[in-house]
């Protein structure tokens, strides 16, 4: 496993094309910090598009520019697909408001742990494959 520490956030590649973005307590990211993740993405898979999971530490959040930009076409350019990582109530229906409000070009599913959103991510290296 490959981990690139980021400011507001840990990057690490589970598999090839599987990353896995843990938001650190109590930090919230901004734009600037969703462009240092996307880098880190680009750099690390050479360009190539990789399958997302997203998890957030407790108070973890990102401001209403870094969710724009994380929806934007720059993120679906690397990013195939989303697995959000739910850790309470609070955390769910900002994420549904994310994908209910920026509504992101690529599937995007929520789930209650990592080891059901893996198993997503895992069906989604066909939007790789036609990438």
């Amino acid at each position: 496993m490959r981990t690139v520490e980021l400011s507001v956030c840990t990057l690490t590649f589970l598999e090839e094309d599987i990353a896995h973005a843990h938001f650190r307590d109590g930090l919230t990211a901004g734009a600037n910090d969703v462009d240092a993740l996307f880098d880190a993405i680009r750099r690390e898979r050479h360009g190539k598009k990789t399958l997302l999971m997203v998890s957030f530490g407790e108070g973890a959040e990102m401001d209403n520019e870094a969710r724009a930009h994380a929806s934007s076409d720059a993120g679906s350019e690397l990013i195939a697909a989303d697995a959000i990582v739910v850790r309470d109530f609070g955390h769910q229906m900002s994420a549904n408001a994310f994908v209910r409000v920026n509504k992101p070009k690529r599937p995007i599913q929520l789930f209650p742990d990592m080891d059901s959103a893996l198993a997503w991510l895992r069906e989604q290296r066909t939007l790789i494959d036609q990438a």
